[in-house]
Parts: C-alpha cells; structure tokens; sequence
C-alpha cells in the first residue's frame, strides 16, 4: 500500500495527542480551546448543555459564525479561523477537496425521512418535474440544491440544458424564490417549511420519496493539520455532538423551540419541522461511512455536479 495522506494521518493519529497550534493552542492549566462553526439553527449552542460537556472534559468552546449553509463554513476551517465545519452537506465538501483544500472527513450522519425537495410557488403554473424546461431554478452550487434537482431532471428525461441553473445560496434564493425571481428552488429543510408558510410552496421533487439511496451527507470535516494532532479534542467534539442530536431526535418539539430562538421561524414553520420527525444518526468515520460518501460522490462525478473524481477514503480519518 502506497504511503497515502490518509496512511499519514492515520500514523500520526497513533502517536499521543500534541497540543495543537494556532486557535487551539493549549491554554493555561492545560485547557483546550475549539472554535465551531454554526448555523442560523442551532441547538448545541442554544441549549448549553453541549458546550458545558466540553467544558467539564477542559475543552473551551469558541462560536464562529452563523453561516447560510456549509460551503462558507469549509472556507473558514481551510483558512484557519473555525476549527470544525458545522455538520453539513457533503457536496460541497467533497468540491472543496477537489479544490485543493487540505481537509479531512471526521464524522458523518444519515437522516431519515431525506425531506430536501424542489419547490415551487402555486403561480409559477409548475406541477411536476417535467414542468421545469425553460424555467430558472435556484440552487447552491456544488452542493444539496445542484445535486437534487441533477436527480429529478435525469429521473424524468428532462434535458438538462433546458433548464437554468442559478447560483444562490439560502439568504439569496429565498427573496428570489419569494418574489417570483425564480421559478423553483432545490432547498434544505427549514427554508424549505418557511417557504411553504409564506409563500404556499409546494414540493415537486423529494429526495426521500424520489431516490432510492441518500447521495448527500450531512458532515464534519477538520483541517489535516487538526486531525493529526487533535484526535482526543475531535472524538471529544463528536461525541457530543452525537449526544445533541440523539436528545434532539428523542425531543422534537423541545428541540425545535430552542432552536427558534435564534431562526424565529413562525409556529406554523416549527410545527411542520417538528410533524416530520427527522432523525439523524452520527458516527464517527468508519468503513460504512467512507462506503457510503463515496457512492454519492462516484454519482455527483459521473453528472459533472463535482469537478472531477475524488478518493473519499484518501480524505478521512477513522478515529
């Protein structure tokens, strides 16, 4: 076996754990420091509960954001500024590491149901998929929105040519969509509900109910550099994360009540969150995970949504 960046990390994650450098310099009386990444929702950092975990196995927690989606939030662990990704898509992930980013995989979740879906505005006069030739779609690009609606022209021999594709992140697409901007929009739930509420969205295409194996994972992703001389902090980190969101699965309504004091989402927004009941499953990276991302990212690449091929296994580190 050639001496691969993931044969290197693994190597070095077998030495004992070195304080790190940078942000998370070890502090006085040999404390940790970690700087996280979060979004407009977030239930570890509202709820508390997590960041005192951490803080009762000497780990400080820093809060770096909120950020839109998890794109911005790769940016900020390859320049140095967060130390963890905030649990997101791995599209956009996997396009960072083809990007040259010195990122590595440490964790990653299934959900179930699998919600993100296509939608559109009752005026827009689209009722299905193969409505969508000659209309202008928001998406993210490399990410959750670009793939799934990819998977719903293919699935319906909807050319994709006929069709335009337009860049927005969240914050953006939203007031598009809203305003009539754009006539469909592949989103996330959250936005997704919000939309229905305000704007009588309706959903043409589901992932859960449309594809018969999940493509996209939510996941966690750390500097090389990190990985090698952090392993303690990182099992540390994403055990309770893990923790979080096996209460959060258990406590729905709970969940999203707190969640919703940062997102202020209306109750009839947090009620259709809450009917859904998504429940999501994390691991650490291992056998099944790497097997898993890979078979998403061998289909974004063979439909160009990636710019080339990537060796998922070359980028994790099983911990």
């Amino acid at each position: 076996m050639t001496l691969s960046r993931r044969s290197m990390l693994g190597a070095a994650l077998s030495l004992p754990v070195l304080a790190a450098c940078g942000g998370n310099a070890a502090e006085a009386g040999g404390r940790k420091k970690v700087r996280l990444t979060y979004g407009a929702i977030s239930v570890p950092k509202t709820r508390g509960v997590f960041e005192k975990t951490l803080n009762d196995q000497g780990i400080d927690v820093e809060w770096v954001g909120p950020f839109p989606n998890h794109a911005p939030t790769l940016q900020a662990v390859a320049t140095g500024t967060a130390d963890f990704s905030f649990g997101g898509s791995s599209t956009p992930a996997d396009q960072a590491l083809l990007s040259g980013n010195k990122l590595t995989y440490v964790a990653w979740a299934s959900s179930k149901p699998r919600l993100s879906s296509i939608i559109v505005r009752p005026q827009s006069g689209i009722t299905s998929v193969k409505d969508l030739a000659g209309s202008n779609v928001a998406v993210n690009k490399a990410g959750l929105g670009e793939f799934l609606l990819v998977a719903a022209l293919e699935k319906y021999g909807v050319p994709r040519d006929s069709v335009t594709f337009t860049y927005l992140n969240p914050p953006d697409a939203a007031p598009a969509f809203g305003s009539g901007k754009v006539d469909a929009w592949g989103i996330w739930s959250g936005p997704m509900e919000l939309a229905e509420v305000q704007y009588g969205a309706k959903r043409i295409f589901t992932d859960g109910d449309e594809l018969d194996r999940q493509i996209d994972f939510s996941t966690y992703l750390v500097r090389e550099d990190y990985a090698r001389k952090e392993a303690d902090t990182i099992r540390k980190v994403i055990a309770a994360y893990k923790a979080e969101a096996d209460w959060a699965n258990a406590h729905q309504a709970e969940a999203q009540k707190i969640g919703n004091e940062v997102s202020k989402y209306p109750q009839a927004v947090v009620d259709k969150i809450v009917a859904q009941n998504v429940q999501i499953s994390w691991s650490l990276m291992n056998d099944d995970g790497i097997a898993q991302l890979q078979a998403g990212a061998d289909w974004l690449s063979e439909r160009k949504v990636l710019s080339g091929k990537i060796d998922i296994a070359e980028h994790s580190v099983k911990l």
